[in-house]
């Protein structure tokens, strides 16, 4: 389990960049993954840890990014506003991703997405 620390996050790649929202994936200097992306509550930008595994089920249309996010391994996660940025425990707080309820074919419109 690892917690995202912004200053530690390499940036990997964007993974989806439209009018919907913005997903890139990042990773740290132990090679722990993590995704950024578009919260609305609370309002922000969130990085929370992943494994490989549960983004490829995200990128194969399995699961939404909500599913990703809540099965993430990590306890914690960062969301960074204009305002400041702020620690909160998954187990403590009620988070919700902006189109979170979709999976990446329903954000890209069918459009395909470069992985790597």
């Amino acid at each position: 389990m690892a917690v995202a620390e912004l200053k530690d996050l390499n940036p990997v790649k964007v993974l989806l960049d439209n009018s919907m929202t913005r997903l890139e994936l990042f990773e740290n200097t132990k090679g722990n993954l993590f995704i950024s992306a578009v919260c609305s509550k609370p309002e922000g930008t969130i990085y929370f840890e992943t494994t490989p595994s549960l983004l490829c089920l995200f990128l194969e249309n399995k699961i939404n990014l909500q599913t990703v996010l809540e099965k993430c391994s990590s306890f914690f996660v960062e969301i960074v506003n204009k305002n400041k940025s702020t620690l909160y425990s998954l187990k403590d707080s009620t988070i919700g991703l902006k189109y979170g309820d979709k999976t990446i074919k329903e954000l890209t419109d069918d459009d395909p997405i470069e992985i790597w």
